[in-house]
């Protein structure tokens, strides 16, 4: 939480002096802060690159992002976007399917999905999106709405949460709309 002092010193100071190093950015461009520095990939005459200093110093490069260990609530956060993303794209592909071929092609197109061996799959691969997503932004409406549970530790537990029941939920959905077996 910011303190009152703190946002007057914001208001007085760092606001006012930002928006006077804009205005001199923009009157005077040589005075920039931005002109003073080459642009990026732009190596300076008797400058060794960046990767060549690193080297001579014996310190190494940052990580890159593929050997970087998301956090679990980073990774929980980006799944629920992603969820949204492939539900949607899912959305417009049944109706992109169901207005150039008509709605009897796609009734049948998931009738064929329905008898076949895959449709438990087919099923849990609907409703887990579907399921995560739903929790995932009922605990973003609880963040919003009451800011509740911003600490590190109850944003771990709910990302832990939201996992576990979006996982029951697309279990128990699959199961349940699955066909009985028959007995002859």
């Amino acid at each position: 939480r910011l303190t009152a002092d703190a946002v007057r010193h914001y208001q007085a100071v760092c606001l006012p002096m930002s928006l006077a190093g804009r205005l001199v950015g923009r009157l005077m461009p040589s005075l920039s802060a931005r002109a003073a520095r080459p642009a990026p990939g732009i190596v300076r005459r008797g400058m060794a690159s960046y990767t060549e200093q690193m080297e001579k110093t014996g310190r190494p490069l940052s990580p890159h992002v593929t050997i970087y260990a998301f956090p679990t609530i980073a990774l929980s956060s980006i799944t629920v976007r992603a969820t949204g993303i492939l539900l949607t794209v899912g959305c417009v592909g049944v109706a992109g399917v169901s207005a150039t071929s008509g709605p009897e092609a796609t009734k049948s197109k998931v009738q064929a999905i329905a008898d076949s061996g895959a449709a438990p799959l087919a099923k849990f691969a609907v409703s887990w999106p579907l399921a995560y997503h739903f929790c995932g932004a009922c605990r973003h409406a609880v963040w919003d709405l009451k800011g509740y549970g911003f600490t590190n530790a109850m944003m771990l537990q709910s990302s832990y949460a939201v996992m576990g029941a979006s996982l029951a939920i697309a279990f128990l959905a699959t199961s349940a709309s699955l066909p009985a077996d028959k007995k002859e």
